[in-house]
């Protein structure tokens, strides 16, 4: 029997297709994933996952997203923070990180310029 699992960020995992819960006053419920290589799906930190194809985020499935899929970075203790070899990103905002003037961002970036 196969069960529904947790892969991590918003992702789940049940038989032949990866699902995101879309949340609502009442609860509200999951759907599928489009277009997700289950076999090869994987969860990256804590906003961000992969397949063999394409770049994911728990807030925009159905779209393309801007990174760069070779160079792509995130950590698991760097919440929706990432880079790629064109910049550091917040969701799928660019942060220009001369003008950074918050410690925490500061030291997120930081972390991920030793990936």
């Amino acid at each position: 029997m196969q069960l529904f699992s947790y892969r991590g960020s918003s992702f789940y995992k049940y038989k032949n297709h990866v699902y995101t819960p879309y949340v609502m006053v009442d609860g509200g419920n999951f759907w599928i994933v489009d277009n997700a290589d289950v076999k090869t799906f994987q969860v990256l930190g804590n906003c961000y996952a992969k397949d063999k194809n394409k770049m994911f985020t728990e807030r925009n499935m159905d779209k393309d997203t801007i990174f760069d899929y070779r160079s792509f970075r995130t950590c698991d203790d760097c919440g929706c923070f990432s880079k790629d070899k064109n910049g550091y990103y917040f969701w799928y905002e660019k942060i220009d990180i001369k003008t950074i003037d918050n410690k925490e961002t500061e030291s997120i970036i930081n972390r991920l310029k030793k990936l």
